[in-house]
């Protein structure tokens, strides 16, 4: 499986600084038309090539395809995390059918929660293409059970 290969990691065991570069995926006309499908997202800037050409130079992906591509590439598989939420995400270039995303993840931040059985630690992804372009950028949060909890 693509991502961090993990069973249990807790809060104290994360580093700010750490990396991982995740696998590739590229992205084809058959990935969006399904996402749409799946999503009841039928913009044509997804699916009609005339459209799509005349105001983006060809077809794009939907941003949230692309959301899911990048964080399903770096997903930790930590049983004692589970994703708290997202933040800052952003879109700067467009996926194309064709494209490659890496996708890589850096540890930001570790901070404190209300809780005291577990803390926060914040993720910074980056997804490119094969031209080196950033197509997306978010912050990650985990809430993660603290080792003692």
């Amino acid at each position: 499986m693509p991502g961090w290969t993990c069973c249990e990691r807790y809060f104290e065991d994360y580093s700010v600084g750490e990396r991982f570069a995740g696998p590739r995926k590229t992205v084809d006309q058959a990935d969006v038309s399904a996402f749409a499908g799946l999503t009841w997202d039928f913009h044509p800037a997804h699916t009609d090539e005339s459209f799509a050409t005349e105001r983006y130079g060809g077809r794009i992906a939907h941003g949230m395809l692309t959301f899911s591509i990048v964080t399903g590439l770096t997903v930790e598989y930590n049983l004692l995390a589970i994703s708290y939420g997202y933040e800052k995400v952003r879109f700067p270039h467009p996926v194309r059918p064709g494209d490659t995303i890496a996708a890589a993840a850096e540890v930001k931040a570790k901070r404190e929660h209300r809780r005291p059985d577990i803390g926060l630690v914040v993720k910074h992804y980056t997804g490119t293409n094969q031209d080196d372009a950033i197509v997306f950028v978010c912050e990650h949060i985990l809430a993660v059970q603290r080792r003692g909890s």
